[in-house]
């Protein structure tokens, strides 16, 4: 009896151990450790010999490179020679915020750029006080003369602007003409939507100043505007290289920047000193040119820079 009651009592304790065990869940494994990925290499971007003008304007000028170096001014503007050279950098000296300033110009093979802390400082062994004694940088000398103005013939009669001409009655029952069509053989050929190309005029590069031709509207070969310029690439001694043409897109949006060499530019200037560029391309040719891009500008120059090839 007693051996039949133990035996009943450890079956009933086995049965609720095994329904014990398979009501229990099972842990979950454990989470497999992070993998270290492996540092990105630095991409190394060849350094170009030249200068873009944007990164000229606003540059400290520093009075050496020693420790106790000083500021003693910024470049405000470039004048470009006649040969298309940057020929002097206009100098702002003194006042602050620039509220006060002065312009100075100087001769530009008179700075050096040097490396100082890994930045590229642009020196002229001077001083601040020497800089305020020179005389004022006056840029009415670069201002663009304004395009002639066709004459009037003096055979015309005089118009008196002071007299209305009187306003005849309009007949209802009449049909208003047809506009006159214009005669073919008298068709100005050099008139665009947007602006009239005959009465333009070159304008030399000894008047042009590096901060005023950004943002120059570019007109193409068939004379339709096909962007605007976005930046001028120098050379290292100060030569213009190429200017950067914004083409397309739409308010920065999704444009494309091609450099065109400097040799297939013309600069026009209106009556009222206003500035266009003419190229040779079209806009299609621009399209289709790789597009500048500035960390392989020093490498792949020759493949960015549209020219004229014979």
């Amino acid at each position: 009896m007693i051996r039949n009651l133990l035996a009943t009592t450890a079956i009933a304790a086995l049965l609720a151990t095994g329904a014990y065990a398979q009501d229990t869940t099972a842990p979950a494994p454990a989470p497999a450790a992070p993998t270290e990925a492996a540092p990105a290499t630095p991409e190394v971007i060849p350094h170009a010999d030249g200068f873009l003008a944007t990164n000229i304007i606003g540059e400290n000028v520093y009075n050496s490179t020693a420790e106790d170096a000083e500021t003693i001014g910024d470049v405000n503007d470039i004048v470009l020679a006649a040969d298309g050279t940057a020929d002097q950098l206009i100098i702002g000296v003194g006042g602050f915020l620039g509220i006060g300033e002065k312009n100075v110009a100087l001769p530009y093979k008179e700075f050096d750029w040097a490396e100082k802390n890994g930045d590229r400082w642009l020196v002229m062994a001077t001083t601040k006080e020497q800089l305020q004694a020179l005389p004022d940088f006056d840029r009415r000398g670069y201002e663009p003369a304004p395009a002639p103005v066709a004459a009037t013939d003096p055979a015309a009669p005089a118009t008196d602007q002071t007299a209305q001409a009187p306003v005849a009655p309009a007949d209802q029952s009449a049909e208003a003409p047809a506009p006159a069509t214009p005669d073919a053989a008298t068709t100005d050929e050099t008139k665009t939507a947007a602006i009239d190309k005959s009465t333009l005029k070159e304008l030399p590069s000894a008047d042009l100043r590096a901060e005023e031709l950004m943002g120059t509207t570019v007109y193409g070969a068939d004379d339709a505007n096909i962007g605007e310029i976005g930046d001028i690439l120098m050379t290292a001694d100060g030569k213009i290289d190429a200017y950067v043409i914004d083409v397309g897109g739409f308010l920065g949006m999704g444009e494309k920047k091609v450099a065109v060499g400097s040799d297939n530019l013309a600069f026009m200037v209106d009556a009222d000193g206003k500035k266009y560029l003419y190229t040779s391309f079209n806009k299609e040719q621009l399209e289709a040119q790789p597009a500048y891009d500035a960390s392989s500008w020093a490498a792949k120059r020759d493949e960015q820079r549209l020219i004229i090839t014979q």
